[in-house]
């Protein structure tokens, strides 16, 4: 697997979803995959910066693929569903937008070519990775692990650019779980948005909106909701129990990255896959686990 693959962390891998960095880590390790994190990275802008001011949003994502281009990359990885939004957005702009791009270019100082591709995690495993190498690497398959897979309302939707997936029904998750042996149910709100940053600005917004989604999944049975984004994590799993309150759920549903599920089935320790930093725990055992 070729190492010029840069791993985007972004402000959330590297503060409140480190388990999700972590778990990366752990699972790229067991299946061979070379990467490096970007030198020097700075925010993309996050969910506030392209509304407020489009050309600071621009210059600070151009800033972030001059430096992969000069470090030698030719892949960007950022497993934030937002950073990957920002990015990817960011790079079909500049390539579409010539007269913005030399303006950028001109202002900054950056001279990007165009030659880097921004992927996300499921991208990644998908059409890098492929089934056959992840099902290669699993020691104790999820057997008897009812999941429902949670993407979001930004991993597939990339305006105006071909996906690598369904915009409105992904099954890229959905395969790669299966892949690991447990159950994957057919649901209506994988791609339904959580609120996002509204957690911080209208929380009642954004608890409605979650509430929704956590109902639906517990009504089916799932034992745990798998997520690609540290936002969808953060908003299902950290004030569960008062939106469950509220939106009358009757118990609590474990909201775990897709890398820890793998991990789990990899036998990976669980130690490096920081299932424990939920504030919903998640302490199911696959049916075939030793202990």
């Amino acid at each position: 697997m070729s190492s010029r693959i840069a791993l985007y962390p972004g402000c959330s891998l590297e503060g409140t979803s480190s388990s999700f960095e972590t778990s990366v880590a752990a699972v790229f390790e067991k299946l061979g995959i070379e990467y490096d994190t970007l030198k020097d990275w700075n925010c993309c802008g996050a969910t506030s910066a392209h509304a407020l001011d489009h050309e600071l949003y621009m210059a600070l994502n151009l800033r972030n693929l001059s430096l992969a281009e000069e470090q030698g990359y030719e892949e960007i990885f950022a497993p934030c569903a937002a950073c990957y939004h920002r990015l990817a957005s960011a790079n079909l702009e500049l390539s579409n937008n010539a007269d913005l791009a030399d303006a950028l270019k001109s202002e900054t100082g950056l001279n990007y070519r165009g030659s880097v591709k921004v992927r996300n995690v499921l991208d990644l495993l998908t059409n890098v990775v492929g089934r056959e190498r992840i099902e290669a690497a699993i020691e104790v398959p999820l057997s008897g692990i009812r999941v429902a897979c949670y993407y979001g309302c930004l991993n597939t939707r990339i305006p105006r650019s071909d996906c690598f997936d369904d915009r409105e029904y992904p099954m890229s998750m959905d395969r790669i779980v299966t892949a690991l042996g447990a159950e994957v149910i057919d649901w209506s709100y994988k791609t339904e948005c959580c609120g996002a940053s509204l957690f911080m600005t209208a929380p009642a917004a954004s608890a409605k909106l979650c509430g929704r989604i956590l109902k639906d999944a517990e009504a089916r049975d799932v034992n745990c909701i798998a997520v690609a984004c540290p936002l969808c994590q953060n908003n299902l799993d950290a004030k569960q129990e008062e939106i469950r309150a509220k939106a009358g759920i009757p118990r609590a549903i474990p909201v775990v990255f897709i890398t820890q599920l793998m991990g789990l089935a990899y036998g990976i320790d669980e130690r490096h896959l920081q299932l424990e930093s939920s504030i919903v725990p998640f302490n199911l055992k696959p049916a075939g686990a030793t202990t």
